[in-house]
């Protein structure tokens, strides 16, 4: 090999010392500086850059919290508002749901214990809804919901149509993706006190997962829709309680009202049956003794004063019969009644009062009239005090004609009625409706329990009593009873 000279060496490394003095030649200080200035303005721009990026992202999720504050807000107040009805809770719940998360579709089943129950929806088509209300949805180990039933936990499926349910033909989850062209669901569990209530279902019509926050906000709206659901709940079992408090309440005054009825009434019978034979008593007595002081004595007549006195004694003692039969079993002593025979005796029996007080009747009985099956003395009772009643009401009359109207007929196929009409002043609108409750009373002195024992006995009867006005003035007491084998019958049934 050829050896190359020193000469030659020697120019070699001059030239490279040469080069190298070159490169590590200083730049002038203009440049220099050029270069500073251009390298702090590109880390500055690139801060710059930096936070403008941060604070728009930080805007962006204040605006999130901001709206889902917002929808929470509204939520609330209408779950606080609700009177029972939760769809319009549940359409403001998935619609905020669907929005905040960027969904497109929002359900929200109701479980059974056997099966999901579909009650709200959002952007589901008719077909969906269709299908789903006429088949409950029964999930299997398999399906998305079977699964999230078996952990507790959300379930999200990014591409549902490559789902396993959807190849395996569940109904459910092929209807959500060809009816309501569902690609990525969302399901999360609805809980409370460790009970299933239902599930809380989103989804978008491409394939696009959701984010760890927008699953956290469909948790919170699922929450959301559980506390109305458990709010329904609580307000139904309350108005339940409340309405049982009410009926038990109403049982217990109507059982203090009774009884005390029952006592007031039973001193108030007494009290008038019996002094109607009493007097009677004293009267015929009288009789007996101004036809004993003639001379010579009428014995006749002594006679039959003296058997009307024995007859009235009976008739006294029948009091206590006919008030245990009132306030006793409703089924003893009933007997076959004519109730055109029952109004005449009563009229008859009043005929004093009447004629001292100058008042016309009029009766009118229909012919061929059925009996009716019932207690002869309680049914008396109940003509009587309507008579009187009617009398009583005409005393207040100073000017027109009073007129006593009596009407027996046939009410219906199976039923007889008396009608009781007078031309007094008439009862008040605003109590004809209480009339018949106890202790309710238009006279001054009245103790407002003849109408309660009138409506009581009647009833007892299988029969009605009610009250209208009449025209140009005055009252109409009406009494529809069963008639026949049909009184005994529904009296017993």
């Amino acid at each position: 090999m050829k050896r190359r000279s020193n000469s030659d060496g020697k120019s070699v490394k001059a030239g490279r010392r040469g080069t190298a003095a070159r490169k590590r030649r200083p730049l002038p200080t203009a440049a220099r500086k050029r270069r500073h200035l251009r390298t702090a303005v590109r880390r500055r721009t690139a801060s710059v850059g930096r936070r403008e990026r941060r604070d728009q992202r930080l805007a962006r999720e204040l605006d999130d919290i901001t709206e889902q504050q917002r929808a929470t807000s509204a939520v609330l107040r209408l779950i606080g508002g609700s009177s029972g009805d939760l769809q319009p809770v549940f359409a403001s719940i998935l619609a905020s749901a669907v929005r905040l998360c960027d969904a497109h579709t929002g359900v929200i089943n109701r479980w059974d214990g056997e099966a999901l129950q579909l009650i709200a929806t959002h952007n589901m088509p008719p077909a969906y809804v269709e299908l789903r209300k006429r088949s409950p949805y029964r999930p299997d180990q398999h399906s998305a919901s079977g699964r999230m039933l078996a952990t507790r936990a959300p379930i999200h499926i990014a591409d549902l149509a490559a789902d396993k349910t959807y190849l395996g033909g569940n109904p459910p989850t092929v209807a959500a993706v060809e009816l309501a062209g569902v690609r990525t669901a969302l399901a999360v569990p609805m809980w409370t006190e460790g009970k299933l209530v239902g599930s809380f279902t989103v989804g978008r019509l491409e394939v696009r997962p959701f984010t760890d926050k927008q699953m956290e906000i469909v948790q919170d709206f699922a929450a959301q829709a559980v506390i109305a659901v458990e709010n329904t709940r609580l307000l139904t079992e309350l108005r339940q309680r409340t309405d049982e408090l009410r009926r038990s309440v109403g049982a217990l005054q109507r059982e203090r009202s009774n009884r005390l009825m029952n006592l007031e009434a039973m001193a108030a019978a007494i009290s008038h049956e019996v002094r109607q034979p009493l007097a009677s008593i004293a009267a015929n007595c009288s009789a007996a003794l101004r036809f004993l002081a003639h001379d010579p004595p009428n014995i006749e007549e002594v006679r039959a004063g003296l058997n009307r006195t024995v007859n009235d004694s009976h008739r006294a003692s029948q009091v206590f019969d006919n008030i245990r039969a009132l306030f006793g079993k409703a089924d003893q002593g009933r007997q076959a009644v004519d109730l055109n025979g029952l109004a005449r005796g009563v009229l008859d029996g009043l005929r004093g009062e009447i004629e001292d007080r100058g008042i016309i009747v009029e009766l009118a009985s229909a012919p061929d009239l059925p009996p009716i099956i019932g207690h002869r003395g309680q049914l008396q009772e109940v003509l009587i005090n309507l008579v009187r009643n009617a009398i009583e009401a005409m005393d207040l009359m100073t000017d027109g004609r009073r007129t006593l109207k009596v009407r027996t007929e046939r009410s219906a196929a199976d039923k007889v009625s008396v009608t009781i009409e007078d031309s007094g002043p008439g009862i008040d609108p605003s109590q004809i409706k209480g009339i018949f409750e106890p202790f309710v009373t238009t006279k001054a002195r009245g103790m407002g329990l003849g109408l309660a024992l009138c409506r009581m006995i009647v009833e007892r009867h299988a029969g009605q009593l009610s009250a209208s006005p009449a025209q140009p003035r005055g009252s109409i007491f009406r009494v529809v009873l069963p008639a026949g084998r049909n009184a005994a019958t529904d009296a017993t049934g």
